[in-house]
Parts: structure tokens; C-alpha cells; sequence
């Protein structure tokens, strides 16, 4: 998992070595960030394959799977993501908290063994392709 909480978190991930899929990916979601005017009001996290659900709650204090006590998966549960694209290998994830312009912005790797297999099924189940 690779976590961007600061300005300078997000600046410094150029100088990252990734595969290209997600590296591409990653530097048009910061250049987005900076130009939007919202380096200060995000925090973006990569999750790989072998990243669990319990180190994604402890990283960003919730889990995208759970909604006022139901979970992905039962009838009353209701997504709390405001935005989900499918970028082809990746899934974008963004959760909008509060007015101010603060965002959780999560690139989630689609691979066909995961740590968190629920968490790509919940994205192939509402997909926007882009």
C-alpha cells in the first residue's frame, strides 16, 4: 500500500518507481489534484493485490465495505463512495467527507488474487468505465 496524506507526499510520488499501468494512472490522478486546487484536502492511497482490508482501515480509519454497521454484500447496505471508474487493471474509489473539499481518493488494483477479493467484486459491481 502506498499512502499520499500530504502535499508534499503527493509531490515526492513522481520520483516513485512503479509499473507503468499504475504509475501513469497515479501522476494523472496528482496532476488532477494540484490543478483542482485540492493537494491540501486529499489523501490518496495505492492498494496492491496484497494489501488486506484491515491495513486499509488502519490507513484511512474506515473500510469502503462496511456503511453505518452493514457490509457489502446484505441487502441494506448503501455505498459510500461518491465516485468509482474502471481504469483497466485499476479501480478508482473517491469518498467526498464534509464540504470543505476533502476527499479519500483509493486506486485499487484489479487482480484476480487479492488480499481484499470483496473489494473488487464490490467495484465490478458498479463500474464506470473511463
Amino acid at each position: 500500500m502506498l499512502s499520499f496524506y500530504t502535499r508534499t507526499d503527493l509531490e515526492n510520488a513522481a520520483a516513485l518507481s512503479l509499473p507503468n499501468d499504475i504509475k501513469a494512472l497515479l501522476d494523472r490522478r496528482i496532476v488532477q489534484i494540484f490543478n483542482d486546487g485540492l493537494a491540501d484536502h486529499t489523501h490518496l492511497v495505492v492498494v496492491f493485490a496484497e494489501d488486506t482490508e484491515a491495513a486499509l482501515v488502519e490507513e484511512i480509519a474506515f473500510s469502503p465495505l462496511e456503511q453505518e454497521g452493514h457490509r457489502y454484500g446484505t441487502p441494506s447496505f448503501v455505498p459510500r463512495w461518491d465516485i468509482l471508474h474502471d481504469h483497466g487493471g485499476w479501480f478508482e474509489l473517491v469518498f467526498c467527507i464534509g464540504n470543505a473539499g476533502w476527499a479519500v481518493v483509493l486506486l485499487i488494483q484489479d487482480a484476480q488474487f487479492s488480499s481484499f477479493p470483496d473489494l473488487r467484486v464490490a467495484c465490478r459491481g458498479g463500474i464506470l468505465k473511463t
